[in-house]
């Protein structure tokens, strides 16, 4: 049996409801929401390990979502950024760089990525 992505909708705006109603019939996900400002919330993340989080970026939500990142790598998390109507896509891509010419080499490789980005994220 093939296990679906688990994607955690981390929020209660009007916003995470038309995301959670527009995913609701996408057979190839497994969805669950979580009021963001739960007292339990970040061990309720770390119990369900979701394979991506959705939620709204505000500065105060911003450490947690960093030790979400540090202590589940591979986790995907899009951030909205409701005052610009954009979605930040963060990753925790780990490399193991043991020295400085392999560190160098991560880096380029990441810049390469990037390169063709239009600035500004836009």
């Amino acid at each position: 049996m093939e296990t679906r992505p688990l994607v955690v909708l981390l929020g209660d705006s009007v916003l995470m409801d038309g995301i959670a109603v527009s995913l609701a019939g996408d057979q190839l996900l497994e969805m669950t929401c979580l009021d963001a400002h739960a007292i339990d919330v970040s061990q309720r993340l770390h119990t369900l390990k979701p394979d991506l989080v959705i939620f709204e970026l505000e500065p105060s939500r911003l450490p947690g979502i960093l030790s979400l990142l540090w202590e589940q790598p591979g986790i995907l998390l899009i951030g909205l950024d409701l005052a610009c109507s954009r979605a930040i896509v963060l990753n925790s891509h780990q490399h193991l760089t043991p020295t400085l010419d392999e560190l160098c080499r991560v880096v380029q490789a990441e810049a390469g990525q990037i390169a063709y980005l239009p600035k500004g994220g836009g």
